[in-house]
């Protein structure tokens, strides 16, 4: 059961800037619902969404929420290049030490869960945070369970970044290459639960056939990224947590 706390907004000379990425790929119905728990969170400088080529009405369900939030800002790509370059996208564009990520599809996010990813890493207890799903769908649950390393809601100091292999982490490859950089360099990584969120499988949302192909074209990459940024040869699957 989560615990809920006061999120109050601390003063503003001592905040520290924390910026939040969001890449979206026509996650219409969904990204809006994502916005509107993280305009709660006032810890947050700002929030960063990048239409990564959407075809749906993604980008004015973006505008919409930026109507009632100063913090939030779009930016766009005529095409599809990715998760990961959508995520140096953003990166390149703001200024913040700390970056919160977070996928545009979630259900059951609370601002709650935002400011426990944040709080070990602005806290300094950690160099980056890894949400991990239970008692909300199982499909999502157990998707966590089993591959943890690949869960795309996360919260770092900006500057590590620059230590992950831009190659490997191109397309689905961003949560591996992370996940790799992470073990080579020793950062110190936690585990976060967040309770009651999920997401819906490519297959319910993009059709069978068309799910199933992008989840088997999405596993292809992933195993490419730990080839590419070296993971197999350094380390297990996981890296050191506390």
């Amino acid at each position: 059961m989560m615990i809920a706390r006061r999120i109050a907004p601390p003063a503003s000379a001592t905040r520290p800037r924390i910026s939040a990425i969001i890449p979206v790929y026509n996650e219409a119905g969904k990204v809006g619902i994502v916005l509107e728990a993280l305009r709660q969170v006032y810890q947050l400088s700002e929030i960063v969404v990048v239409d990564d080529g959407s075809t749906d009405s993604s980008v004015e369900e973006i505008n919409i929420a930026a109507q009632s939030d100063h913090r939030l800002r779009l930016l766009q790509n005529e095409r599809n290049l990715g998760k990961g370059q959508a995520i140096f996208s953003a990166w390149e564009a703001t200024k913040s030490p700390y970056i919160l990520l977070l996928d545009g599809d979630l259900f059951g996010l609370k601002p709650q869960h935002a400011f426990d990813l944040m709080h070990p890493v602005i806290t300094n207890r950690v160099d980056m945070s890894i949400g991990q799903f239970n008692n909300g769908k199982f499909a999502s649950d157990f998707s966590h369970w089993l591959t943890p390393w690949l869960s795309g809601q996360r919260c770092l100091r900006a500057n590590l970044l620059g230590q992950i292999s831009f190659t490997a982490a191109q397309g689905y490859g961003f949560e591996t290459a992370l996940t790799v950089a992470a073990g080579q360099y020793g950062w110190r990584c936690t585990r976060v639960p967040m309770p009651g969120v999920w997401h819906l499988p490519s297959e319910a949302h993009r059709g069978v056939w068309i799910g199933a192909k992008n989840r088997v074209s999405m596993y292809r990459q992933i195993v490419s990224a730990w080839y590419q940024a070296g993971g197999l040869q350094r380390f297990g699957l996981w890296p050191h947590t506390r």
